[in-house]
């Protein structure tokens, strides 16, 4: 059996598998259908005791200081008042704000990243800059 190192990304995937089985028994209740009562109950228990040991698994490595992003909470055992955020969308919308209020006219190389083969042989923007460059000669 593999040893489980407990550390931040094994968190992340216990609040991953936290929020599936969340969907899991939603679906359970609003779609499956049973022969009687008691078997559907059943399997909500079955399903409900799994998300319960994962759920104290989560709370116990929480309680010995790993850390974890909010965002990353499922939203079933986010805290009361608490709205589930999306950090990422934010700042990526927030960063293609000032391009858009540019402009089609703003300088596109000002938008651009710089590329991690900058100055390298393997910079293609800058052979694209010299053919770019000898073209306007010509």
């Amino acid at each position: 059996m593999a040893n489980i190192v407990e550390n931040k990304y094994y968190l992340k995937t216990v609040h991953e598998e936290i929020g599936l089985f969340d969907r899991k028994l939603a679906h359970l209740l609003k779609y499956d259908v049973f022969e009687s009562d008691a078997e559907k109950e059943a399997a909500v228990r079955k399903l409900a005791r799994k998300r319960e040991t994962l759920v104290e698994t989560a709370r116990r490595l929480a309680a010995e200081g790993i850390e974890f992003k909010p965002s990353e909470l499922p939203r079933s055992i986010l805290p009361e008042g608490v709205e589930p955020t999306l950090e990422p969308v934010k700042e990526v919308a927030a960063e293609a704000e000032p391009a858009a209020a540019a402009g089609a006219g703003a300088n596109r190389s000002a938008r651009r990243q710089s590329s991690v083969y900058a100055g390298t042989s393997l910079d293609w923007e800058q052979s694209v800059r010299n053919y770019m460059q000898s073209k306007a000669k010509a």
